[in-house]
């Protein structure tokens, strides 16, 4: 594990970043980037990746899309208060066939914005500061709420050797400009800071947080069809360019507010909800079309996430069963990853932090723990065990009137806990701020007899659960120790 680190002030981090955007161009084909201490190059030259190729790398990411949306998880495994799941999702399930699919891609945090600080910085949000929405309440009255200057994101790491790196769609890691992707290694960016919004008016309880860069914007239309047309704008941009690119595309859609997209007629949640993932489909199948246009197909890998695992239609919630933990995880790349393969190995999605820099040829930081580790073997098919511990919690300070959950797995063994104000009838900790707050074991179990998490078998092995909730509590108080942001009681 690496060392520990804590950032002398946030002046230091926000003075690095200032530099890095003053020394660096920001001219298309050029990179802005100035030599940052923070992060150590494996080699700049194209042989730097373990493969002996960089590839460019275009992640896509759904907001809130159940695997019973799409085709190649198998709709008749999953049983919906709606019944099942017959969306059209020609183009996705195509990208699936052509590659690797996840079985067991988990998300670190349930929850939009957590999800994001996590994939974007290789580590767990509540170890940033970051485990709760930055504007579930108080939008844009949050000024010091966003990702921290201190944080190495995956798109310093990659534009650090060479890459030309843009955010098209969904940001939420801040809505003040102090926290814009500009300020955090991204060259281009156009897309909203909002954890959700109108699609078409582009607000959220009459706020705009929709941006080119720096520059507020009033583009007309349905927010997933701009972010797309932008993506495509730029890849072809990149047309005979030799310079590696990282595009994070990051869609609204499934995310309410349930509007149908253009070209669709309007109906009912459940209608509109099938409509927007069809569209999103649609959406997916252009950039994979602009990707052929411009011959960079087979010279990039393309990576097709879901930010978690509860939706509309399931209702699975925001919780730390495994029905919401593991989320849509798919990849291609021609050449390099096999066609056809589904792998059941777990592994976080913060670990696309770490793989994605090994194959760009740049080390992750070291003077700090990273989370995120290299699973690039998975991406070629191949099993691996668990071999760590992983940890969860979610709603740490999140919203004052929600419970605390938390979760560790050790192997096979998954315990759960959770931790709220006083219990209900239905056996959750439930909201009274006149009761100390109690923890209760929800569960522990064995997930490779027992995927479901039907059988608790806390009961039977309280030592085991003794061990568990002791790693967990230390595991916790070691991410507090080394937060990022710290924003008194909401740290």
């Amino acid at each position: 594990m690496n060392a520990m680190f804590l950032p002398a002030s946030p002046q230091i981090g926000s003075l690095l970043v200032a530099l890095s955007l003053f020394a660096g161009k920001t001219l298309e084909g050029e990179s802005a980037f100035a030599a940052d201490p923070r992060i150590q190059k494996g080699a700049t030259s194209k042989t730097a990746s373990p493969l002996g190729s960089r590839p460019n790398i275009v992640l896509i990411v759904a907001d809130n899309l159940g695997r019973e949306s799409v085709g190649y998880y198998g709709r008749e495994k999953f049983d919906t208060p709606y019944g099942r799941q017959d969306y059209l999702t020609p183009r996705l399930d195509q990208l699936a066939d052509q590659g690797v699919v996840f079985e067991n891609c988990l998300i670190s945090t349930p929850l939009c914005g957590p999800a994001r600080c996590a994939w974007n910085t290789g580590r767990h949000a509540f170890r940033v500061g970051m485990n709760r929405q930055c504007d579930r309440h108080r939008i844009f009255e949050e000024p010091d709420f966003g990702l921290p200057a201190e944080e190495v994101t995956l798109a310093e790491l990659l534009r650090s050797v060479g890459y030309r790196t843009a955010l098209f769609g969904k940001w939420n890691l801040g809505n003040s400009q102090n926290f814009n992707p500009l300020r955090h290694g991204f060259d281009e960016f156009y897309g909203s800071t909002l954890g959700n919004a109108d699609y078409y008016a582009h607000t959220r309880h009459g706020k705009r947080g929709f941006f080119r860069n720096f520059e507020p914007v009033n583009d007309k239309g349905y927010f997933d069809a701009l972010f797309t047309d932008e993506a495509v704008r730029f890849l072809h941009r990149r047309e005979g360019s030799d310079q590696p690119f990282y595009m994070n595309l990051c869609f609204y859609a499934p995310h309410g507010p349930y509007q149908t997209p253009p070209g669709y007629k309007s109906g009912d949640r459940v209608t509109n909800y099938r409509n927007m993932v069809e569209y999103l489909d649609a959406c997916v199948g252009r950039v994979l079309d602009a990707l052929e246009q411009i011959g960079q197909a087979r010279q990039t890998l393309v990576v097709f996430l879901g930010d978690q695992g509860g939706s509309s239609p399931n209702q699975y919630g925001r919780t730390l069963r495994e029905e919401s933990l593991k989320v849509i995880c798919n990849a291609r790349w021609p050449g390099w990853i096999p066609a056809g393969v589904r792998v059941n190995s777990p592994w976080m999605h913060y670990d696309l932090y770490a793989s994605f820099a090994a194959l760009a040829g740049v080390e992750v930081p070291n003077e700090r723990v990273v989370d995120a580790r290299n699973v690039w073997p998975l991406f070629e098919g191949k099993e691996r065990p668990l071999d760590r511990t992983l940890a969860w919690t979610a709603n740490e300070n999140c919203f004052l009137d929600e419970y605390t959950q938390d979760a560790i797995r050790m192997g096979d063994w998954k315990l759960l806990i959770y931790r709220g104000k006083a219990t209900g009838t239905d056996g959750l900790p439930k909201p009274d701020a006149t009761i100390p707050c109690p923890t209760k074991i929800r569960g522990l179990y064995d997930l490779s007899k027992d995927p479901g998490e039907r059988h608790d078998l806390a009961s039977e092995h309280p030592e085991k659960v003794k061990q568990m909730q002791q790693a967990h509590a230390r595991w916790k108080a070691e991410c507090r120790a080394q937060q990022t942001l710290r924003l008194g009681d909401d740290s």
